[in-house]
């Protein structure tokens, strides 16, 4: 019995407190365990069972956390919350992006002939890491009485909190994305060698313009608010 209540647990992980503190405080039992300096809180939320981690910015944090997430708590799901830069003119402050798949815009072995974005992986090279189809249309469908504009597609990945236009604008044209942020792609590729589900979701808190460090800080906690109130909406579904 305690084996297949493991395999129903979601897994949720955001970079920031302000992402994962209101779902955190939600769980009912909750109980906490600090693993490699990460704070891992177990529990139920909406009757599903859950564990939720602030994994910390960036793609080395974020796999780190996945990877003990998946070997310590054995989630049928892993979920990665939190907000992005929009990428295209389509894509507002506001909106919300489910990913289809993500990327890592950062790697780059185009000077031995490889593709920009390619990565070693076992069964050979790729450059997207595909979420899960299920979750993301379920996601998607929930987020719709929270969010004005929902949008599904690529989600770009780096070390690098992109404010040039320029850049943002490559990022796009390169990979198709919808959005940039700095955990998503190294969890996707965490969850691909793993053979565990991930949908990834990301709550617009900029355009990547000039004033985007200023609309980052104004928008990304009410970001993190509604992408903890879409979780909550559709865990249920998603179990």
């Amino acid at each position: 019995m305690q084996r297949m209540a493991e395999k129903k647990k979601i897994g949720i992980i955001g970079a920031m407190a302000m992402e994962t503190e209101t779902l955190a405080a939600a769980l009912e039992h909750r109980r906490t365990e600090e693993i490699s300096g990460i704070a891992f809180h177990q529990g139920e939320l909406c009757g599903v069972p859950c564990v939720v981690a602030q994994s910390g910015v960036g793609k080395v944090n974020a796999a780190v956390c996945a990877q003990t997430m998946i070997l310590k708590y054995a989630p049928s799901l892993v979920v990665n919350t939190g907000a992005a830069g929009g990428v295209g003119p389509e894509i507002r402050i506001g909106d919300l992006v489910v990913a289809s798949a993500c990327v890592q815009h950062d790697m780059d072995t185009t000077a031995l002939g490889e593709k920009r974005g390619e990565i070693s992986v076992p069964g050979g090279a790729r450059i997207e890491f595909p979420c899960d189809r299920q979750a993301a249309s379920v996601l998607a469908e929930a987020a719709k009485a929270l969010y004005v504009h929902v949008h599904s597609g690529i989600v770009a990945t780096g070390d690098l909190f992109v404010a040039d236009p320029e850049k943002n604008r490559e990022i796009g044209r390169l990979f198709s994305a919808k959005a940039t942020e700095m955990e998503g792609g190294s969890i996707a590729q965490v969850c691909y060698r793993n053979g565990v589900p991930c949908a990834v979701l990301r709550a617009i808190s900029d355009n990547a313009d000039d004033s985007g460090k200023v609309n980052f800080l104004e928008f990304a906690r009410m970001a993190s608010e509604k992408s903890a109130a879409l979780l909550q909406k559709a865990i249920p579904a998603l179990s």
